[in-house]
């Protein structure tokens, strides 16, 4: 979560003459937010398999004997 607080902390979009921010800015920067969103989670979610995995692999040996 820390890696997204960074991310959303370093936003900066470009503004318009008139009426706020670019518009096409503000979806390139929510897609690079999307992609850090989906990295953190692929992350942590092939951390937990791992630790399933793990336990049952010692399930399964203490099953055996």
């Amino acid at each position: 979560m820390d890696d997204i607080a960074t991310f959303i902390d370093g936003m900066k979009f470009r503004r318009k003459t008139f009426g706020g921010v670019d518009e096409l800015d503000v979806l390139k920067q929510m897609e690079a937010l999307q992609q850090v969103y989906r990295s953190v989670y692929e992350s942590q979610a092939a951390y937990y398999q791992a630790l399933i995995d793990e336990r049952d692999a010692i399930i399964s040996r203490l099953r055996r004997g």
